[in-house]
C-alpha cells in the first residue's frame, strides 16, 4: 500500500512538471518576417489572476511554481503593479521576472514565499511595500536597478539578503532596510 502511495504521488508530481508556455519577452512578433518558426509562443495566463482597469492590469494572485515570469502586458493593456499579497506564502516559487512596466510592488505582496532565491527589481518600481519580501528565508540577493525606493516597515524582514544596486543609481549611500548593500560588477 506504501509503495502503491509513492508511487502515485512521483507519477502526479512528473506529470504536473511538464513544459510550460513562454512569455515571449523579446517583443518581436513572427508575422514581421513572413517565416514561422513552427513554435507557438502563447501567454499562459493560468497562474495569475488580474484586474484591468482602463489601460493598466494589476496582478492580484500569483500560483506559479518555480520560475515565474510576470508579463509586461495582459489584453493589451500594461502591467503596472503587483498588489498586496499577490504571492503570499507562495512556496513553490524559486525565482520571479517582473517586468519593466511594473511601478508598484504592494504590501506582503511576496511574504513568505520560503523557496524565493533571488529578485531582480527593475528601475521603474519607484515603491515597494511593508513587508513585501518579508519571511523570504532563502532569499539571498535582490538586485534594484533603479533609484533607491522609500524602506518601509520590514521589507525584508527575516530574509538573509543582500541587496545589490546599478552604481549609477541614487539613494544606496546607506545601509537599505536594515541589509547590507553593494554596488552591482
Amino acid at each position: 500500500m506504501r509503495a502503491l502511495l509513492i508511487t502515485s504521488i512521483c507519477s502526479l508530481l512528473i506529470t504536473g512538471c511538464g513544459d510550460r508556455a513562454v512569455v515571449n519577452s523579446s517583443g518581436g512578433d513572427e508575422s514581421d518576417t513572413g517565416q514561422d518558426s513552427g513554435e507557438e509562443t502563447k501567454l499562459d495566463l493560468t497562474d495569475f489572476e488580474y484586474e484591468v482597469q482602463a489601460d493598466l492590469v494589476i496582478i492580484s494572485k500569483g500560483k506559479g511554481a518555480g520560475q515565474v515570469i510576470i508579463p509586461e502586458e495582459i489584453e493589451g493593456a500594461k502591467v503596472t503593479e503587483i498588489a498586496n499579497n499577490a504571492f503570499f506564502r507562495n512556496i513553490q516559487m524559486t525565482s520571479v521576472t517582473i517586468p519593466g512596466t511594473v511601478t508598484a510592488i504592494g504590501n506582503d505582496s511576496f511574504k513568505g514565499c520560503i523557496g524565493l532565491t533571488a529578485v531582480t527589481i527593475p528601475a521603474s518600481v519607484t515603491s515597494v511595500g511593508s513587508s513585501a519580501f518579508s519571511g523570504c528565508i532563502n532569499l539571498k540577493e535582490v538586485k534594484f536597478l533603479g533609484d533607491a525606493p522609500p524602506e518601509t516597515k520590514y521589507m525584508f524582514k527575516d530574509a538573509p539578503v543582500t541587496i545589490y544596486y546599478d552604481p549609477s543609481t541614487s539613494g544606496w549611500n546607506k545601509p537599505f532596510a536594515g541589509k547590507v548593500n553593494k554596488p552591482i560588477q
